[in-house]
């Protein structure tokens, strides 16, 4: 079994086909995640669109990705972290097997320059995961979500 991590940036990019790979590998495996949102994500990483970059790590077996994490730069210091780590997810067949999330994150964590967030609803199951791998809660982010412009409103 041929089992390789695969790293993303701006400096190596991401071909048309590895894209679309990565693209549907999250959108399959964080079905709560939007697609422009995955998609925004993935170009913010590899600086497709301006940005701080970042990267993304996968794990693959057999040339098949079955874990993978989106960490996106956020051009601060201090207060908040240089990093967020923006996806992570384990295909379906390796739910049982979630060291190998642990490990990628991990390897995320090395990686990167400076330290590194997690943004997740309360109850979602990776901040177990999260804490267990020593990352600490900090600050609570409340989020006002303004209406769409009147203009982007059909009127009938």
């Amino acid at each position: 079994m041929e089992r390789s991590i695969q790293m993303y940036n701006a400096f190596s990019g991401a071909n048309a086909l590895e894209n679309i790979a990565l693209l549907n590998f999250f959108r399959a495996h964080t079905p709560d995640t939007e697609y422009r949102a995955i998609q925004e994500a993935l170009d913010y990483a590899l600086k497709n669109k301006p940005s701080f970059g970042g990267f993304v790590l996968t794990y693959t077996v057999n040339n098949r990705i079955v874990a993978g994490v989106v960490v996106n730069k956020t051009g601060m210091q201090g207060f908040k972290s240089e990093n967020l780590l923006v996806l992570a997810a384990l295909h379906e067949d390796f739910k049982a097997q979630t060291t190998l999330l642990e490990d990628l994150i991990n390897k995320a964590v090395d990686y990167a320059d400076g330290d590194i967030a997690i943004y997740a609803k309360p109850n979602h199951p990776a901040l177990m995961m999260a804490k267990r791998m020593g990352f600490k809660d900090q600050y609570v982010e409340l989020k006002f979500q303004k209406a769409a412009p009147l203009a982007a409103k059909v009127r009938v």
